[in-house]
């Protein structure tokens, strides 16, 4: 039973290994089959969304006073253990007294009144500094646990998502008129952004940790992912797995500049006026072209399969195996986007939106007509191919009586949305609905 305890990093407590318990207790007493249970853990996903108020979350500097704090006590625990120095110790004790005056002296609070641009990336700081890291060790530990409970075949898959997250920050505009399309747009080039430059430094760092080259002998069945790998870093290359992965680093970070690039020219065009935006646009065109970048998660992640592969066929499974299975599951769960948006907006803008086109069209106000009028009205709409109205229609010289600033707002947003590339949104939430 002893075996089953695990100490806590710092903390002097002991706590049974809950995974491994569920998955004992469900193949010894609930009569579960092996098959059964790696299907249902290795094909359900848990969502977790990131709802909390910006007045919850800690500022990025108190957070990194407490990770060095725990990283101390940490190192007290292990000297405590293994006998340290009165030297090593006092060195602890002194770093400890100074994190913890440290924090005594920080204000906890920001003073000034935070955008929702700032809001969403302090929302999001949780990712970056915790489970960017946390979670591959985490999955890391289920696959172990998957394995010893029932086979080594049983392990989890290395594109297996059983968590994903998402976030409302910058995307909840229900009861916040300062979140604008534009503001969303802003929000999720930032994660792009974020999430491209993480996965940049993982993948420099993997070169560094698998720089081999792995000999080629006679008897070895042939491999195509080494033959991928060596084609790319050429015949001769000595560090060939380096030289593949020199591209798939380069374009990441390419795709941070194309974000940071796209982000500065969204933030002049909202600061230009208009008769300065066809000047603007002139002469802040994108200099990174799109087959320069990753806007598709399942490019990336077949380069990073190709190297799993090859490695794992040249004998280095254990490689394979490490650093690199936990940059493929980081990408699996947070992919290109870091953390995918849910856009909520309550039923009223809908109705109103609704009730300014009709008028527009000449069809009578949506509102004034009864359930049943409205249905087939929006049926008809969902089964026509052509479109109900042209984009910006709205904002055209003329129409501002027909579409209130409310509605315009809202219509935006929906362009907004069609723009947007693949995985920067999750879902679309009507909150306030009444009625059927």
């Amino acid at each position: 039973e002893g075996s089953e305890l695990e100490l806590l990093g710092a903390l002097h407590e002991t706590k049974r290994d809950s995974t491994a318990g569920v998955l004992h207790q469900f193949l010894s007493n609930e009569g579960v089959s092996k098959e059964e249970l790696f299907e249902s853990l290795t094909n359900q996903t848990v969502e977790l969304v990131l709802t909390a108020h910006p007045t919850q979350v800690n500022r990025r500097t108190l957070l990194e006073k407490h990770g060095r704090v725990q990283k101390i006590l940490t190192e007290a625990d292990s000297l405590r253990n293994n006998g340290g120095t009165p030297f090593q110790c006092q060195q602890l004790d002194d770093a400890l007294r100074r994190e913890i005056a440290s924090i005594w002296q920080t204000d906890e609070v920001s003073r000034v009144k935070p955008s929702p641009q700032s809001e969403a990336a302090r929302g999001t700081l949780v990712i970056e500094t915790v489970l960017w890291e946390s979670l591959p060790l985490f999955l890391r530990k289920l696959d172990a646990t998957m394995k010893s409970a029932m086979g080594p075949e049983y392990g989890l898959p290395l594109t297996a998502s059983p968590f994903v997250f998402a976030s409302w920050m910058g995307g909840d505009r229900d009861g916040n008129p300062n979140v604008t399309p534009d503001v969303t747009r802003e929000v999720c080039l930032t994660n792009r952004i974020k999430a491209a430059e993480l996965l940049e430094g993982d993948v420099r760092e993997l070169m560094g940790l698998i720089s081999g080259n792995p000999p080629t002998r006679a008897n070895m069945e042939r491999s195509e992912a080494m033959e991928k790998v060596r084609e790319r870093a050429g015949a001769e290359s000595r560090a060939p797995f380096r030289g593949y992965l020199h591209p798939v680093a380069t374009k990441l970070a390419n795709t941070a500049a194309w974000g940071r690039q796209e982000l500065q020219k969204l933030q002049k065009k909202n600061n230009c006026a208009t008769a300065e935006l066809e000047e603007m646009s002139s002469s802040s065109s994108t200099n990174i072209a799109p087959d320069e970048v990753y806007l598709n998660k399942d490019e990336l992640m077949e380069e990073l399969l190709t190297v799993h592969q090859s490695l794992c066929d040249t004998g280095n499974a254990v490689v394979a195996n490490g650093r690199l299975a936990d940059i493929i599951r980081k990408v699996s769960a947070f992919g290109l986007t870091l953390v995918p948006l849910d856009v909520r907006q309550e039923s009223d803008r809908h109705a109103e939106a609704l009730d300014c086109i009709t008028k527009y069209l000449g069809l009578g106000s949506y509102l004034q007509w009864d359930e049943g009028a409205r249905v087939n009205w929006i049926t008809q709409q969902l089964q026509s191919k052509r479109p109900l109205l042209r984009a910006g229609t709205w904002n055209e010289v003329g129409n501002e009586e027909f579409f209130t600033d409310t509605s315009r707002d809202t219509l935006e947003t929906f362009e907004m949305i069609s723009e947007q590339h693949e995985a920067s949104l999750g879902a679309y939430v009507i909150s306030q609905r009444v009625g059927n």
